[in-house]
């Protein structure tokens, strides 16, 4: 079962949240590196899909000539058959997926994920589909309290730095809540996780997510107030 962790700006605390799914011992959560991986190879994907039907006749018969032994035109963009051809690119995808599943069960962790903050939901809402078992954790902080971590990390600097922040922020908290599946999405108040509610919000994440308890102790421990380079 996939975890994809997101939120609509960083500063939100997907960082909070890949530590204590880590910290159960049964699940790993990879960082941006990998779920970059994930994002890019799923778009390259959705634009291969979105192209085929464009010049799929078209290229099917220049295969279909070649194949027959005709190859005096013009084939230097020859292709498999677009339905092969699609079926690598999933391939690939799904081999990616279980490149990272391997890589955490080399560990002995059972459960995999990604963290990602600022994901656009869109993409979200594709590897919902594309891995049907996936799950979702999307953290929403106080829109006040992100711009000012990130201004103290010299995220922002400008005015259009500020309005791009505002925009995503609440742009993709409306998609998110729009349109990621409701039954395998967990919209997490990161209040919740600074409180008195935090024992039982930790309970909470943890049934949703099929994991055993998420340590407590975790949340003592800032890790994200490094200083700017």
């Amino acid at each position: 079962m996939p975890i994809f962790i997101s939120s609509p700006v960083r500063r939100s605390g997907t960082t909070l949240l890949q530590r204590l799914c880590s910290a159960t011992g049964e699940a790993i959560i990879f960082g941006e590196t990998a779920a970059n991986d994930l994002a890019q190879a799923g778009q390259l994907f959705q634009y291969k899909q979105q192209m085929a039907p464009h010049h799929q006749q078209w290229r099917d018969q220049i295969l279909e000539r070649v194949v027959a032994g005709d190859v005096n035109h013009w084939i230097p963009d020859l292709l498999p058959r677009t339905d092969t051809y699609l079926d690598l690119h999933a391939g690939a995808l799904k081999a990616l997926c279980a490149g990272f599943a391997a890589a955490a069960q080399e560990y002995g962790r059972r459960e995999w994920g990604v963290k990602f903050p600022e994901w656009h939901p869109a993409s979200l809402v594709f590897w919902q589909h594309f891995l049907p078992d996936a799950k979702v954790m999307y953290v929403v902080r106080d829109y006040e309290e992100c711009l000012a971590s990130a201004r103290k990390l010299d995220m922002i600097q400008t005015d259009q730095d500020q309005a791009l922040f505002h925009h995503n922020y609440h742009q993709h908290l409306a998609l998110a809540r729009q349109h990621l599946l409701p039954e395998r999405t967990y919209f997490l108040d990161y209040a919740a996780l600074c409180d008195a509610r935090a024992p039982e919000e930790l309970r909470k994440i943890a049934a949703f997510l099929g994991l055993g308890e998420l340590p407590e102790s975790v949340l003592a421990v800032r890790v994200g107030d490094y200083p700017s380079s």
